[in-house]
């Protein structure tokens, strides 16, 4: 083709024909320049078919993974709410006239209250997305920027979450190792501990903490957060790649 067109131009120079050069000359450009662009265009194309491809992968890995987080925070929401509900039952049973009288009790809601819970959800595809920059590729503009903040929400709730567990870890199991007997839940120590000014302060603290996370729970973003993310998740995927 370009030795057609070299021959095309040595004929038309040989036989004094500029104008008709000039002429054949531009459509040789606008043909270069047509092919150019249609290749532009084909390629384009192609980016935004991967860019499609990639986005509707990324959707199914952002909707499983989060709501597999939602079922896994409610499931702790639900932990939170009875380890508070054990705590305050206990705090009412050590403070009996007579503890001995309601040992068992004691000792039950003593197994119950102080179990320690923490919410760990796969963060990986979130992380994944934000360090590469593909969470640029979701249309959804609020599905993104709910993906951008995650991280920030989390560990707002996550460091009320650690108080509470770092209370008990730091505070009162070391105080009852210390004082108390733990192979006889009657003992006289046990019973010196649960009359103290001291251990009674600490599980009215215990208790205090365990209401900041529940709270943290019921009225703080990451639930709201963590269901949005599902949500618009699904949606997208249905509404730009139906099956």
């Amino acid at each position: 083709m370009i030795r057609f067109f070299s021959k095309q131009r040595f004929q038309f120079f040989s036989q004094n024909k500029t104008f008709k050069y000039l002429k054949y000359a531009i459509g040789e450009t606008t043909l270069v320049v047509i092919g150019i662009l249609i290749a532009l265009y084909i390629n384009n194309l192609n980016e935004i078919n991967k860019d499609r491809i990639r986005e509707k992968a990324i959707l199914k890995e952002v909707h499983k993974d989060f709501k597999k987080n939602l079922t896994n925070f409610l499931n702790v929401k639900e932990s939170y709410e009875e380890l508070l509900s054990a705590s305050t039952k206990f705090k009412k049973f050590i403070n009996h006239p007579t503890p001995l009288k309601v040992i068992d009790s004691i000792g039950k809601y003593y197994s119950l209250a102080f179990n320690g819970y923490t919410y760990n959800p796969s963060n990986g595809v979130a992380e994944s997305l934000i360090a590469s920059g593909e969470y640029q590729l979701i249309r959804n503009d609020a599905l993104r920027n709910l993906l951008i903040s995650w991280k920030d929400v989390l560990e707002d709730y996550i460091e009320e979450e650690k108080i509470a567990n770092a209370f008990w870890s730091e505070k009162i199991e070391p105080y009852i190792i210390e004082h108390g007997d733990f192979s006889n839940l009657s003992s006289k120590e046990n019973l010196k501990i649960m009359n103290s000014r001291k251990f009674k302060n600490l599980i009215e603290r215990y208790i205090y903490s365990l209401q900041i996370v529940v709270s943290s729970i019921e009225n703080e973003p990451l639930k709201e957060h963590l269901t949005q993310i599902v949500i618009l998740s699904e949606t997208s995927l249905t509404e730009l790649y139906p099956e």
